[in-house]
């Protein structure tokens, strides 16, 4: 821990600034939404934006060109050829000048006021990590006017996300310390979700804020991770595989259940996937 504090030079980052990371590739048609919706959310934290063009095919360069003056802060361009989501993650902690990030994939709709409220939950509660809800299609929702949280214990939110994976990247604020300490992105899989929510808490605490703080397009393209349904099923059999590997120590209940579920997940992907009831 003292070594990444040092690396990152952690102790001169001011903590009432946040780094807004948005992966984006090939989302041209979104990025008008998600930079007005960047521009009107609010809250007094400092800010700045990196946005790391993942290959795009679709000119999405040139769009954020025109639209990145709409936003409130510095606006850094990362371009390179297609790694992943969950590399671009990694590049772009890297050049974070902030404290806090707050990640976002590039057609996902940030909600009003929602980074500020996670920020002052990781302040009041002294936790490095806060994740809220995701909703597709929500219509008429409310948002609370307090906050609705819970401070999960590492293994409640093992438990959590080892059953499901109710959320993804896009509903995390977070330290780039407990980023960095948790291992970060798996890179060797194209999306961040399943194996970040499971390295985070394999790191400690989290507080779970249970309001929506990010939503989904009404209508995704082919290209957004979440409609790519064998790559996402497959991810996560294998990030429980990974968890197991990678946490030798874990407690033996956890290790049981993650188990479990990659041999339940395995099964119904075959079946529901494959057309089949049998499998090698």
């Amino acid at each position: 821990e003292q070594n990444i504090k040092e690396k990152l030079n952690l102790a001169k980052k001011n903590k009432n600034f946040v780094t807004y990371i948005i992966t984006l590739y090939n989302k041209k048609a979104y990025l008008l939404s998600v930079i007005k919706a960047l521009a009107k959310e609010g809250g007094s934290h400092e800010r700045e934006y990196i946005f790391v063009d993942d290959g795009s095919t679709d000119y999405s360069f040139l769009s954020l060109k025109n639209l990145k003056l709409k936003l409130p802060g510095n606006v850094k361009v990362i371009r390179r050829p297609n790694m992943g989501a969950s590399y671009s993650t990694n590049e772009a902690m890297l050049k974070a000048k902030g404290y806090w990030v707050r990640l976002l994939d590039g057609d996902d709709i940030i909600t009003y006021q929602s980074t500020a409220k996670m920020l002052r939950l990781a302040k009041q509660t002294k936790q490095e990590f806060v994740y809220g809800l995701i909703y597709k299609n929500i219509t008429g929702h409310k948002q609370e006017k307090v906050a609705n949280y819970t401070v999960q214990s590492k293994y409640e939110g093992l438990y959590k996300f080892i059953r499901n994976c109710p959320a993804n990247s896009s509903c995390i604020l977070l330290s780039v310390k407990r980023f960095f300490l948790s291992g970060g992105c798996e890179e060797s899989f194209v999306s961040p979700d399943q194996i970040l929510f499971l390295r985070l808490f394999s790191s400690g605490n989290g507080v779970f804020l249970n309001e929506m703080v990010a939503k989904m397009p009404n209508n995704q393209s082919s290209h957004s991770l979440s409609t790519q349904i064998r790559r996402s099923r497959y991810e996560s059999i294998l990030a429980l595989i990974k968890f197991c590997e990678d946490n030798k120590d874990i407690d033996k209940r956890l290790k049981k259940f993650a188990f479990k579920r990659a041999l339940s997940r395995a099964h119904n992907y075959n079946k529901f996937l494959n057309k089949r009831y049998f499998s090698l």
